[in-house]
């Protein structure tokens, strides 16, 4: 826990906005032992976070996709057209890969959800704070373990001629497994279905 809090400055200002109080309260608790000096702010609709934007500044804002007045996902989206510079990562009761996807093809950093324990949450808001981008959980995958295995050397960059050997495989089985990840994920490059396969969290 502590090596989790050591690389984040001694205070951090965080806005939760969601509209379930309880919650927020055991957000709040859960996130206390992220920083010395941590102020949390919350909001329990969309124009209470447009009012705390307007009068804070802020290192992350947490934002539920489902408000009373205006969904998440349009707030978000209206603070980037503006060139809101905060960093925004989504919390959902949802654990759906799509509506992780949706949340940050519209430009959140991370999609946390909200079954999600006090230390997984702490790693994922650490993990947004230092930059990074969190993936979206992952959907079951209906590839079998052998495309999975190809994908997975494809992400590394290796030729057909080098997955058939690593694989024990001839090269053309390896092109019927490529040609059947391409059908997969309707792309038509190497490049776009390792992406593809990144973006649904099977990578």
């Amino acid at each position: 826990m502590t090596a989790l809090c050591t690389t984040l400055p001694d205070t951090l200002r965080l806005l939760l906005v969601d509209d379930h109080r309880i919650f927020l309260d055991g957000l709040s608790l859960a996130l206390s032992p992220l920083s010395q000096n941590l102020q949390i702010h919350t909001a329990h609709s969309a124009a209470e976070a447009e009012q705390c934007l307007r009068q804070h500044g802020y290192d992350l804002i947490l934002l539920d996709l489902r408000l009373p007045d205006e969904p998440g996902i349009e707030l978000l989206q209206r603070w980037l057209a503006r060139g809101e510079s905060t960093p925004v990562a989504i919390l959902s009761a949802s654990d759906s890969a799509l509506e992780a996807q949706a949340a940050l093809a519209a430009g959140a950093l991370g999609f946390i959800p909200k079954s999600s324990d006090g230390n997984a949450l702490r790693q994922a808001v650490t993990r947004v704070l230092m930059g990074e981008t969190l993936p979206a959980p992952s959907s079951a995958s209906p590839l079998t373990p052998r495309q999975l295995e190809i994908l997975q050397l494809l992400a590394e960059g290796l030729p057909n001629k080098a997955i058939s050997r690593e694989l024990g495989l001839a090269e053309d089985t390896v092109k019927t497994h490529l040609k059947a990840l391409f059908e997969t994920f309707a792309v038509h490059t190497r490049t776009a279905c390792v992406s593809a396969a990144r973006q649904r969290g099977w990578l």
